[in-house]
Formats: C-alpha cells, structure tokens, sequence
C-alpha cells in the first residue's frame, strides 16, 4: 500500500536549477551546486566569466510582495554606491522566479556573487563592519517600498511572537517558574524602551561578519531576508550579539571599535546607545522562536532542559549587563 505524504519543505535537485536558469540572460553555466539549507536554499551558479547565487525563498516564510520589498531594498543601497549582493533581472523583466515546488508556490531569485571572503573578527575589521552598517543606515534613511514587507523589526517581531513559541517549551523542561521569568524580562525590557525615543528606519536584521565579505579592505553585504523598518539599535545589538557569542575573547575590544566606526558615519543617541543591551536580550528570544518555530531546518535534538537552562541563564546575564 502507498502512503500519502506531506511535505514541508522540498531540497531541488541542481539540474533543476539548471533549468530555471534559463531564464536569465546569462552565458553557459557550467557548474550549479548546492550551497547552504538555511530558512531558504542557496545554490552557488558559475558561468566562464561570473559566479552567482541562486536563493529559493521557503514556502510560507516570505510571500511575493515581502521578497520584492526586500529587492526595492537592495536596489535602493546599490543606487546610493553601497557595496551590495543585488538581484539580478530575467529574460522576463521580472526579479522573482516562480517555483511549483511540492509543498506550494516559492520563488527563486537570482544576486550576484560577493567576492572575497568572511572578515576575520579583530579590532581593525570590527571598526570596517562598524562603519559599513553607518553607512547602510545613512544611505537608506530615505528608503521607501510599496511592497509590504509583512513585519516590522519592533516589539511583537522580536518579543511577543517568539514568546508564544518559547513559554510551552519552558514550561515542558523548567516548568512554570521559567516561563513566568522570561515574561518578566519581556515586560521590563518594553517599560524601559517605552521610556525612549529610539530610531526606526531600514535595518539589516542580521548584520554581522557571517553576512558579508571583505576583498581588498571593502566590505560587501549581503543576505538580507530578515531586513525591515525597525529599531536601529536592534540593527547595532546584533552585530554586539555576535561577538558576544561567538568571540567572547575578542568582544571587549572589538565593541569599542566596532561603535567608532558605526560613529563615523552615523550619530547613535544616548536613548540607542542605552537600549543595546536590551536589543541584546530581543535578538536572544528572537532567534530562539526563530529555530523553534522552524524545527525542520533545526531539528529538535537540541531542544532539551540544558538547552534551556542556557537561555534562561544567558537572559539573566544580559540583564545584569544591562544595569551595569
């Protein structure tokens, strides 16, 4: 007897891609392979002359109109001289390749290809990253899109929905004390942020040295499917988060650097500088909803009581960083 399935989310294989190609106006590709599996695909397209990436957008993460904000975006930097990975037109005139996937409609769009690689995290390249997203900030101050983007970068993105994912999963492994701690922090970190005027305009999302590349001492920046209008500061506490996490040896000195070059060419008020380490704890929750609501890019073997016993730990430290 044959079993009717379900899918939530399809791998194309790369002669697929191939023939989606076609689509575009580019010389003959001889090699299509596939790159990374995130919360969408990426392939890597390489012609005699070019190489490219090809992103398919996951079914049900981001919708037609949400894809073309996203583009507008992009345009908008490039046309301003930042260095940028941009969507590139097909032979139809059109950015967005649509894609009958199993699971239903997704599509496909082709950026080019940013040479060069991953900055290293030091204090030279932290002031270079810094000032890359001052200048983001500057050159998008004046970005509009009749797209709707589907979210904002505010409270209910960073807080309130991932909050109704994490507290069943608390309560499971730390029962009802932990659940009710974490509601606290939320409920302190939107008193305190209410009692600031802060910055909104167009933000990155997820700005930070995996998300670009540095060649010949320039940085170019990419992947922006979790850009938005959004709290400014949030877009500066992430790049803080990253070196937090992944190079607390290096974070001391590498903020301070990081910040002189974001000053250079942006002005951070009192109230953004303050609110950072409160962004800080956002991005921690943020991500947490993100991989629990997205458990077939995670997987759940993760997900245990030390796992969150970490969390919770790692929340209360941001807390203390922040009355500090």
């Amino acid at each position: 007897m044959t079993a009717n399935i379900e899918v939530k989310h399809t791998l194309i294989d790369e002669s697929s891609i191939r023939n989606l190609l076609v689509q575009y106006n580019l010389e003959n590709v001889i090699h299509c392979s596939f790159l990374s599996r995130g919360l969408n695909d990426t392939y890597l397209v390489t012609t005699k002359k070019e190489s490219y990436i090809f992103r398919i957008y996951r079914y049900g993460w981001r919708d037609r109109t949400s894809v073309h904000f996203e583009i507008d975006a992009i345009n908008h930097l490039r046309d301003n001289n930042f260095n940028v990975s941009f969507p590139i037109l097909n032979r139809n005139n059109s950015y967005l390749c649509e894609i009958a996937a199993p699971e239903g409609l997704r599509y496909g769009v082709l950026f080019s290809y940013t040479k060069g690689e991953r900055p290293l995290i030091n204090e030279e390249s932290s002031q270079l990253i810094g000032g890359t997203l001052g200048k983001m900030h500057e050159l998008s101050d004046g970005f509009q899109s009749n797209h709707n983007r589907g979210f904002k970068l505010d409270l209910n993105h960073l807080l309130d929905e991932p909050v109704e994912v994490i507290a069943p999963v608390l309560k499971r492994y730390l029962g009802k004390e932990a659940d009710e701690a974490l509601k606290e922090v939320v409920k302190d970190i939107k008193t305190e942020l209410a009692a600031k005027e802060l910055e909104v305009g167009f933000c990155h999302g997820d700005f930070h040295n995996h998300n670009m590349h540095i060649n010949n001492r320039e940085i170019e920046v990419f992947d922006f499917d979790c850009s938005a209008i959004g709290y400014r500061a949030y877009d500066v506490a992430v790049s803080w988060w990253n070196l937090i996490n992944n190079y607390k040896s290096q974070e001391q000195d590498c903020w301070g650097d990081f910040l002189t070059g974001y000053l250079n060419h942006r002005n951070l008020s009192k109230d953004d500088r303050e609110s950072l380490p409160l962004f800080i704890t956002a991005r921690r929750i943020w991500l947490l909803g993100t991989m629990l609501r997205n458990d077939d890019v995670w997987g759940t073997n993760w997900i245990n009581k030390a796992s969150m016993e970490l969390f919770i730990l790692q929340v209360r430290t941001d807390m203390i960083r922040d009355k500090g």
